[in-house]
Protein backbone atom coordinates (compact mmCIF):
# COMPACT_ATOMS: atom_id res chain seq x y z
CA UNK A 1 0.00 0.00 0.00
CA UNK A 2 1.80 3.32 -1.59
CA UNK A 3 0.58 7.01 0.38
CA UNK A 4 -0.63 7.79 -2.73
CA UNK A 5 -3.43 5.61 -4.08
CA UNK A 6 -4.80 4.95 -7.67
CA UNK A 7 -7.75 6.58 -8.93
CA UNK A 8 -9.34 3.02 -8.52
CA UNK A 9 -8.56 2.33 -5.33
CA UNK A 10 -9.79 6.08 -4.55
CA UNK A 11 -13.14 4.87 -5.82
CA UNK A 12 -13.32 1.44 -3.98
CA UNK A 13 -12.75 3.34 -0.98
CA UNK A 14 -15.46 5.47 -1.80
CA UNK A 15 -17.84 3.21 -2.07
CA UNK A 16 -16.75 1.26 0.76
CA UNK A 17 -16.91 4.65 3.03
CA UNK A 18 -20.45 4.56 2.21
CA UNK A 19 -21.12 1.95 3.98
CA UNK A 20 -18.70 1.32 6.36
CA UNK A 21 -16.50 4.04 8.28
CA UNK A 22 -12.58 4.46 6.66
CA UNK A 23 -9.88 3.89 9.07
CA UNK A 24 -7.77 6.92 9.14
CA UNK A 25 -4.97 6.09 7.17
CA UNK A 26 -7.81 5.32 4.32
CA UNK A 27 -9.77 8.49 4.69
CA UNK A 28 -5.95 10.66 4.89
CA UNK A 29 -5.00 8.75 1.62
CA UNK A 30 -8.34 9.51 -0.47
CA UNK A 31 -8.48 13.31 1.22
CA UNK A 32 -5.45 13.69 -0.46
CA UNK A 33 -5.84 12.00 -3.79
CA UNK A 34 -9.00 14.18 -3.85
CA UNK A 35 -6.31 17.33 -3.48
CA UNK A 36 -5.04 16.76 -6.69
CA UNK A 37 -7.82 14.56 -8.48
CA UNK A 38 -10.73 16.14 -10.39
CA UNK A 39 -12.24 13.27 -11.75
CA UNK A 40 -11.98 11.65 -8.55
CA UNK A 41 -13.54 14.92 -6.99
CA UNK A 42 -16.73 14.40 -9.41
CA UNK A 43 -16.70 11.01 -8.35
CA UNK A 44 -17.02 11.11 -4.75
CA UNK A 45 -19.51 13.91 -5.44
CA UNK A 46 -21.61 11.49 -7.84
CA UNK A 47 -21.43 8.69 -5.10
CA UNK A 48 -22.87 11.36 -2.41
CA UNK A 49 -25.56 12.33 -4.86
CA UNK A 50 -26.96 8.56 -5.51
CA UNK A 51 -26.78 8.00 -1.87
CA UNK A 52 -28.63 10.76 -0.91
CA UNK A 53 -31.17 10.39 -3.64
CA UNK A 54 -31.43 6.45 -2.43
CA UNK A 55 -31.92 7.39 1.09
CA UNK A 56 -34.85 9.72 0.04
CA UNK A 57 -36.51 7.77 -2.49
CA UNK A 58 -36.06 4.31 0.30
CA UNK A 59 -39.48 4.22 1.66
CA UNK A 60 -41.23 5.17 -1.42
CA UNK A 61 -39.47 2.58 -3.93
CA UNK A 62 -40.28 -0.40 -1.36
CA UNK A 63 -44.06 0.93 -0.92
CA UNK A 64 -43.77 0.43 -5.42
CA UNK A 65 -42.08 -3.03 -5.28
CA UNK A 66 -44.75 -4.12 -2.18
CA UNK A 67 -47.25 -2.71 -4.69
CA UNK A 68 -45.94 -4.22 -7.90
CA UNK A 69 -45.58 -7.80 -6.19
CA UNK A 70 -49.06 -7.94 -5.34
Amino acid sequence: MSLKPTCKEVHRLTSEGLDRQLSLVERTRVRMHLLVCTACQNFTAQMQLIRRAMRQLGPLAESDNERDQT
